[in-house]
C-alpha cells in the first residue's frame, strides 16, 4: 500500500501547507470507527475533513473493497442468500441493484461518498435492505448511493 500524504494548511497563512504522512494513530482511527466514518462520509463530509476520514475515503476506494462489496450486492438478489432480507423490496429493486453491482464492479474511480452509502446499506440491520418500515424506500436508496457513486468534488 502507497502512503498516504496530508497535506494541510498552516494556522494563520494562506500561502504555506505542510506535507505529513499519516500516523498509526490515524490509521488505527480510520479502522476502529469504520462505520462512523463511512456514515458522515456518506453524509457529505469531506474526506479532506480529518486524518481518519481521508485514510477510510481511500480505503473505500481499493478495488479489493469495491469488489467485495459488488460480490455482497449480487449475494442480496440470489435467492438462497442466508441473511433474512426484506425480499419484496429486493425484488422491486432488482434492475437498481444489479446496476449498483455492476457499477461496484467497473473500473474506474468512484466517489468515497456513494462506496460508504453501499456498505452502510450492506452492514445496518435497520437499512432498507432488511428492514421493512425503514425510513426511506431501498430502491430510493440505491438510487441515492448510485448518483453518490459519480466522482465530483462536491463530496
Amino acid at each position: 500500500m502507497a502512503p498516504l500524504v496530508l497535506i494541510s494548511p498552516v494556522a494563520g497563512t494562506a500561502d504555506v501547507v505542510v506535507a505529513r504522512r499519516a500516523s498509526w494513530r490515524d490509521r488505527l482511527m480510520a479502522r476502529l470507527r469504520s462505520t462512523r466514518l463511512d456514515d458522515q462520509l456518506a453524509r457529505g463530509v469531506a474526506p479532506t475533513a480529518s486524518a481518519p476520514l481521508a485514510l477510510r475515503a481511500e480505503a473505500l476506494g481499493r478495488s479489493r473493497f469495491r469488489t467485495m462489496l459488488g460480490e455482497r450486492i449480487r449475494h442480496v438478489r440470489s435467492p438462497r442468500a442466508r441473511v433474512p432480507l426484506h425480499r419484496n423490496a429486493v425484488l422491486a429493486a432488482a434492475q437498481e441493484l444489479d446496476e449498483l453491482a455492476r457499477q461496484l464492479l467497473s473500473p474506474g474511480p468512484l466517489a468515497a461518498r456513494g462506496v460508504a452509502r453501499v456498505r452502510l446499506l450492506l452492514v445496518d440491520g435497520s437499512s432498507p435492505l432488511y428492514f421493512s418500515r425503514a425510513e426511506v424506500d431501498l430502491r430510493a436508496a440505491v438510487a441515492e448511493a448510485l448518483e453518490d457513486l459519480n466522482p465530483s468534488f462536491g463530496w
